[in-house]
């Protein structure tokens, strides 16, 4: 809610492998823009409109993400815009081995 990030923690992940999320942005706030970033420093994209309609977009995790066998993604709004507060909200996740 309001100004908080939004994370998800995977683990038991393949080190060797290459990996992609496909991710559908929905909610009641279309036109605030959502951010998504990798361990807390690597930027999977940067603060983007939500697609309208609704719709899966799909980004590639860079390999320095997941080599650990770890990833955690942390999904963030732009700060301080009011209103409901329900921004940064995230419908459905697949991370996918390529």
């Amino acid at each position: 809610m309001n100004d908080a990030r939004l994370t998800m923690r995977y683990s038991d992940l393949d080190p060797k492998a290459h990996y992609k999320i496909r991710v559908v942005y929905g909610g009641d706030s279309p036109k605030k823009r959502i951010g998504l970033t990798a361990n807390r420093r690597i930027e999977i994209h940067p603060l983007i409109a939500k697609a309208f309609p609704v719709r899966p977009v799909e980004f590639d995790i860079p390999h320095e993400a997941t080599r650990s066998g770890e990833l955690t993604l942390s999904w963030f709004c732009e700060t301080g815009l009011g209103g409901n507060g329900r921004g940064c909200q995230v419908s459905e996740v697949w991370l996918i081995k390529k």
